[in-house]
């Protein structure tokens, strides 16, 4: 008995080539009609339909040599900029073939229009899905669908090229002759060994942030600096401190419980002092969250650090830390300040010492709900914590 796995293979390959049939007929009756369907008195000399073609051939030659370059060289950036890159090429050939449909062909050339119009057609489909197919592997939906829409989207090339031959061979003789164009035909670009090797190449490009990345975006204080020393930022005479953060949640996954703390070294009366809240934050969402309760020492040099923990030991834990000082009885400011904005002369001054009221010894805050922008340019809500200072 001979193989049947002989007699199968056959077979498959035989009914791989009728779906290609089909399109090719269905692309060319389709263009065909639209090509006859001009209105009376509408149409153009053949010159001139000729004239206002050969540019968009020129165009389109130019998009199928831009995507066979993005699909075979190595790749010298990420894998977004790629797909970017293809979903323009795709909207351009979208463009060139309703540019070249929409122009009514003189009798004389309307069975070669409508040949060239089923080839840019088909280009215009196959470039489409190739974006697509692209777009789907670098968002991490699987590389098996999109090596079906990338082998998809090389059939229509295929089928373009061939409609765009029969259009050179069956364009009259007006004294021109088409210049050649081509997608797939004649290369291994687009065979599935070479496909595999573009898709692993766009799956090695693509840049994924960490699954757990805290960022803190900002920092703002209350009372507010009003100048620099050095390094130092010199606030407003206070008694307490409140401090507001916006932390975001960079990562792959939302994040639960995560603790914001604020902490101060040293505080009135103490080597440090913290307050802190939990929050639970979005993938890609940002929120202030605001602390109060911090007493700060005057007249010293104080280091406000603020961290935000992720729950459970988990990675993406970050803090920041900024050094500042409340003036106080034996503040003096013997350097040159910069204030906020400008730049204040050097001098020597003592600030009258502020009446100092008591701290509390434990305090339950809940601040208003406020809507402040971040730094990046999100809007994010500040969320109201129950925070309980505790001195160290």
């Amino acid at each position: 008995m001979p193989p049947r796995s002989l007699s199968r293979r056959g077979g498959s390959q035989r009914w791989l080539v009728v779906p290609l049939v089909l399109t090719m007929l269905v692309l060319l009756v389709d263009a065909s009609m639209h090509a006859r369907s001009a209105q009376p008195g509408a149409t153009m000399s053949s010159e001139a339909w000729v004239d206002k073609v050969l540019p968009e051939i020129a165009q389109s030659s130019a998009q199928g040599r831009e995507i066979a370059q993005l699909s075979s060289t190595r790749l010298t950036s990420n894998s977004d900029i790629v797909s970017n890159e293809l979903t323009k090429i795709a909207s351009a050939a979208s463009a060139t073939y309703e540019a070249v449909a929409a122009y009514e062909a003189p009798s004389e050339v309307a069975s070669a229009a409508g040949l060239l119009v089923a080839c840019l057609l088909a280009r215009k489909a196959g470039s489409a899905q190739l974006a697509s197919a692209v777009q789907d592997l670098v968002r991490g939906d699987g590389p098996t669908s999109a090596l079906l829409q990338m082998s998809s989207a090389a059939a229509d090339f295929k089928v373009g090229d061939s409609a765009y031959q029969l259009f050179a061979q069956d364009f009259p003789r007006l004294g021109v002759r088409m210049p050649g164009s081509r997608w797939a035909t004649g290369t291994g670009l687009y065979q599935p060994s070479s496909l595999g090797a573009f898709a692993s190449r766009l799956l090695a490009g693509v840049v994924r942030s960490p699954q757990h990345n805290l960022a803190i975006e900002s920092i703002a204080t209350e009372p507010p600096a009003l100048s620099l020393q050095g390094k130092v930022e010199i606030l407003s005479p206070a008694t307490t401190l409140s401090v507001t953060v916006v932390v975001a949640d960079l990562g792959q996954s939302p994040e639960r419980g995560v603790r914001v703390t604020a902490t101060i070294t040293p505080a009135k009366g103490a080597d440090s002092e913290n307050v802190s809240a939990s929050v639970d934050l979005s993938q890609g969402q940002a929120y202030a969250v605001t602390l109060t309760g911090l007493h700060l020492a005057p007249s010293a040099r104080t280091l406000l650090t603020v961290k935000a923990a992720e729950p459970a030991g988990e990675p993406g834990t970050v803090s920041r830390s900024v050094d500042v000082e409340v003036p106080g009885p034996s503040f003096t400011a013997t350097s040159t300040a910069t204030t906020l904005g400008t730049i204040a002369t050097t001098t020597t001054e003592t600030v009258p010492p502020t009446t100092e009221a008591p701290p509390a010894t434990t305090t339950t805050v809940t601040p208003p709900t406020a809507v402040t922008t971040t730094s990046t340019g999100r809007v994010s809500t500040t969320l109201p914590p129950t925070t309980s200072p505790t001195t160290g």
